[in-house]
Formats: C-alpha cells, sequence, structure tokens
C-alpha cells in the first residue's frame, strides 16, 4: 500500500517507471510467483496516473502476443477505458458500478450518504466499485489490499418491503465493514478471523452513528440484560 501511494504523489516519473517495465518481454512469458498479479497492479497504477497513455498502452499491448494469463488480465483491464464514476464520495474517491445494476443513481446516493457518516476513516482509499451480487460471487465485499479500494456487490433483483430494507442494512454493513479494513490498517489479503473481528466492530461503530434509532433500540433491548447480569453476580458473591 505505501508503495502503491508512493507511485501516485509522484506521477510523471511513475508513468515513465511503469511504461518502461510493462515494456518487458517477460510478459510473453509464463508468470512466475506473483508477476500475474504484478502485471494487474502496473496497469491499474497507469491507469490510476494517466488515462491516456494507458489507453496507448493497452493498444500497443494488443498488438504483442502476450501470454495467454496477462492476454486476459489485459482484457479486463482495458475495460477502465470506458469506465466513468456514478459518483465522488470523501473528497474525491470515485465510485463506480457496474453496468449490471439497474439502478446506478440508488447505489450512489446510498454511497453518499454511508460515507458522511462522522469518524468515518476513507483517508487514501483511490477508488470504490460496485459489482452485481451473483450466487457465483462468494463474498459480499472485499478491501483491495494493493490498489486501497473497496469492492462491494449489490443485489441485481428487484425486492420490497422488509426484505428491501434488509439487504439495504446489509450493504451498508458491508460497506463500513470494508472500510474498517482500510482503517485498521490490515495488509492480508485473505480471510483473517481477528482481522474481520476487528473490521465488525468499526462496522457496528458506524452503524450505530449512522443510525441513532438503531443504537437507541440496541439500549432499550441490552440494558435490561446488563441489569439482569449484575444483579446475577450480585447474588452470587
Amino acid at each position: 500500500m505505501d508503495a502503491w501511494r508512493d507511485v501516485l504523489r509522484d506521477r510523471e516519473v511513475s508513468v515513465v517507471d511503469l511504461c518502461r517495465k510493462l515494456d518487458s518481454s517477460a510478459w510473453q512469458e509464463k508468470p512466475h510467483g506473483p508477476s500475474g498479479k504484478y502485471f494487474g497492479v502496473l496497469l491499474a497504477a497507469l491507469h490510476e496516473l494517466d488515462r491516456d497513455i494507458f489507453v496507448r498502452e493497452v493498444d500497443r499491448l494488443n498488438d504483442i502476443p502476450l501470454h495467454p494469463l496477462h492476454r486476459k488480465t489485459l482484457e479486463i483491464l482495458s475495460r477502465r477505458q470506458n469506465d466513468k464514476p456514478v459518483t465522488q464520495v470523501g473528497g474525491g474517491i470515485p465510485v463506480y458500478v457496474a453496468d449490471e445494476i439497474s439502478e446506478p443513481d440508488l447505489v450512489a446516493d446510498n454511497v453518499r450518504r454511508w460515507s458522511r457518516v462522522r469518524g468515518l476513516n476513507l483517508d487514501e482509499v483511490t477508488r470504490i466499485d460496485v459489482l452485481a451480487r451473483h450466487p457465483a460471487l462468494d463474498f459480499l465485499g472485499c478491501y483491495d489490499v494493493q490498489l486501497s479500494g473497496i469492492v462491494l456487490t449489490w443485489p441485481v433483483d428487484r425486492v420490497s418491503g422488509i426484505r428491501l430494507w434488509w439487504r439495504r442494512l446489509d450493504a451498508e454493513h458491508t460497506f463500513y465493514h470494508e472500510v474498517g479494513h482500510h482503517a485498521c490498517g490490515h495488509l492480508e489479503g485473505g480471510q483473517v478471523a481477528t482481522q474481520e473481528a476487528e473490521a465488525n466492530v468499526y462496522a457496528v461503530k458506524m452503524m450505530l452513528r449512522a443510525r441513532p434509532p438503531l443504537r437507541l433500540l440496541l439500549v432499550a433491548v441490552l440494558w435490561p440484560l446488563v441489569l439482569w447480569q449484575r444483579r446475577s453476580h450480585r447474588q452470587k458473591a
């Protein structure tokens, strides 16, 4: 993450360095170790820094006999040429919504509202991507460690009433959870139990700040239990 942020700070030098690394015969060979992901990170960084040069570099790479795995990476990353953010939050963080989602404006409204919660830490998050939620996806959200980005999913089927309310509540919690990974400085890409628990604590704190009635409801429900537990403890003592 520190290297990514350094790249974004020194744009002119970084663009030259990225183009030099992309102009390598290594991408015609089978990926070794982290080189497969590295190719994608180079392209994503170039896209963030200079979209015109990114387009030219994609065209150049398309004319080279890349290894099939790198070719697939190039195909996926090249789709960013036509990406247009539906909104910006947190002082300029772009929010991208997948074409499969029929109500991008609704998604944008929700993400804007969530991002305004007092104390939410969006510092140095580079982008937020909202993908269509499908059964094949085994996650609801993701903190993109390499790119300091957040990936969310959104239902594509239309529902109403309590199901709609619950899905929006679930999406909001997922957003705060993924921001929590960022705010807590988590550097692991996989599921780490202690980090998941820490991100959940952060998410609950943000949920309660965003929804005061929910906080009052929890107090009303839990406070009698706390009193009962204290009374039982005193009786046992």
